[in-house]
């Protein structure tokens, strides 16, 4: 096994690093009060090569692998914002378009979700329902060449922004299919912004289906086949999320060092002191195994191996709750400080404060994964 990183990885994580720290620390306050990323911001990241990282270049793709993804959402997250959703988002549902899309389909949606004049969105979730395929309210039925869409879906990430989304509805058979449609036509009404603890910058909308036609051919994979879409999506999501855990705990641990250097008890620094030592080490240690956990589950799903989508079940059970661990060991570092919004640290404790329960909860992961050991 090979450790090293290629130069092309060690240049990506140099030139988002420089973009976090240049582009995105600066508005961080910004986009935690208003919650909406900058309108060019989907364009710079076109630029940098950060969407359709895994999306062949005949499509409008950079052609590259999941690896290279995770390492960008490392350093995106590290700012303790929702930025590293929209480059999730970008990855992820093209990936899943390109593998179960039709040609016409890949022809026509893929280009415009890498080069960034589209924004990408996925709505499965329902007041109801956020992981039971069987519990969608949402349906779609025939109608001539089209079908036609009624429902609601809930917390849509950039519902509102134009572009397309993959939805997932019940169809006549009571199975569960996914279509890609194109946002804000008729038929297509989004709430506001939902006010999220933390993530500045998700961009979640509830959105109203009331008659909605959408042409046959945009059917994504197999009628009655949408869930098989949906478990393969979130596998992805899942490393993405633990790559954002991975660099939240990077920033929170960085704080935390330079925050015990720099405080100081009896005239001198507490970072000093065995037991901070001895504090830090342990997040280091706890760091460092999330990242090549979440590295090795990116690689696994770039190779193809089978079972890949249960190491990132395996991936996430680890990797969230470490990282909380450590966000929360730093905010305690920081003491009363650790409360105020004055210190990064605060935001980095809000941003992971969802992490359980997105991209499917950690107690469905633990099912699967023991159901996986039990077979």
């Amino acid at each position: 096994m090979d450790f090293n990183l290629t130069e092309e990885q060690i240049g990506i994580q140099t030139s988002v690093k420089k973009f976090v720290q240049q582009e995105i620390e600066p508005i961080s306050q910004q986009l935690d009060q208003e919650g909406r990323l900058p309108d060019d911001f989907i364009t710079r990241c076109a630029q940098l090569g950060l969407l359709g990282m895994t999306v062949a270049k005949e499509y409008g793709g950079i052609g590259g692998s999941n690896v290279n993804c995770v390492l960008a959402i490392e350093q995106l997250a590290y700012s303790g914002t929702g930025a590293w959703w929209l480059v999730s988002f970008h990855n992820s549902i093209p990936e899943c378009i390109q593998k179960f899309g039709s040609e016409k389909i890949k022809r026509t949606f893929l280009r415009p979700l890498c080069d960034g004049t589209a924004y990408a969105s996925i709505q499965f979730t329902e007041d109801e329902t956020g992981s039971d395929p069987s519990a969608l309210i949402t349906t779609s039925r025939a109608d001539g060449d089209n079908y036609v869409i009624n429902g609601k879906k809930r917390f849509s990430t950039f519902g509102a922004r134009n572009g397309y989304a993959v939805i997932y509805t019940k169809d006549e058979e009571g199975g569960c299919t996914a279509f890609v449609i194109e946002k804000n036509r008729e038929g297509y009404t989004p709430t506001k912004v939902w006010g999220l603890t933390g993530g500045g910058g998700i961009e979640a909308v509830d959105v109203y289906l009331d008659d909605y036609k959408v042409p046959g051919y945009n059917l994504l994979g197999q009628k009655g086949r949408g869930f098989d879409i949906l478990l393969y999506w979130i596998a992805s999501e899942k490393i993405q999320q633990c790559a954002a855990a991975t660099g939240i705990a990077q920033a929170a641990l960085d704080e935390a060092i330079n925050y015990t250097k720099m405080r100081k008890a009896k005239g001198k620094p507490i970072s000093d002191m065995q037991g901070i030592r001895w504090m830090l080490a342990e997040m280091q240690s706890k760091v460092k195994a999330a990242r090549w956990l979440t590295y090795r589950a990116a690689f696994l799903q770039d190779q193809g191996t089978d079972g890949w989508m249960i190491e990132a079940a395996t991936a996430k059970l680890f990797v969230i709750p470490v990282a909380m661990e450590v966000v929360e060991t730093a905010r305690r570092l920081h003491g009363a400080y650790g409360y105020t919004r004055d210190f990064k640290i605060e935001r980095l404790h809000r941003a992971i404060a969802g992490f359980p329960s997105i991209a499917v909860s950690l107690e469905i992961n633990r099912s699967m994964v023991g159901s996986s050991l039990a077979k």
